[in-house]
């Protein structure tokens, strides 16, 4: 009876111990640790450069980009992996003139986000 019980017992905990030790641990996601925008006012160009170290582009990856004039949304953009451990950078057309305001939001698979802002200015100021 007792080697029936012991049996019993490790037939019942040996599967749950090879589940755990066959595991991955969860990923760490990391945040977005900070932007930067530019805008060419000739071209009518916004560049932005963010600073999003990722060890697995397709799990970790800065997910949603929305960009603002004048706090009117003017495009949201999805993404589904990263290009580079490094980070992110993208180049969006948006017309804009001296003294608009600029915002981008950024929004990470980890839940993260930040933001920018950036006042269009003349070249050269």
């Amino acid at each position: 009876m007792k080697k029936s019980i012991l049996m019993l017992v490790c037939l019942l905990i040996f599967p749950i111990a090879v589940s755990f030790a066959t595991t991955p641990p969860p990923q760490r996601m990391s945040p977005v640790t900070s932007i930067s925008l530019t805008y060419d006012l000739d071209k009518s160009s916004l560049h932005i450069e963010a600073v999003h170290p990722s060890n697995n582009w397709e799990i970790d990856y800065v997910r949603m980009m929305t960009v603002s004039l004048n706090g009117q949304v003017v495009s949201t953009l999805n993404y589904y992996h990263q290009t580079s451990a490094a980070g992110f950078s993208e180049d969006v057309q948006l017309p804009a003139k001296v003294g608009d305001v600029i915002t981008v939001d950024l929004f990470c698979t980890g839940g993260s986000s930040m933001s920018k802002d950036l006042t269009v200015t003349k070249p050269g100021e």
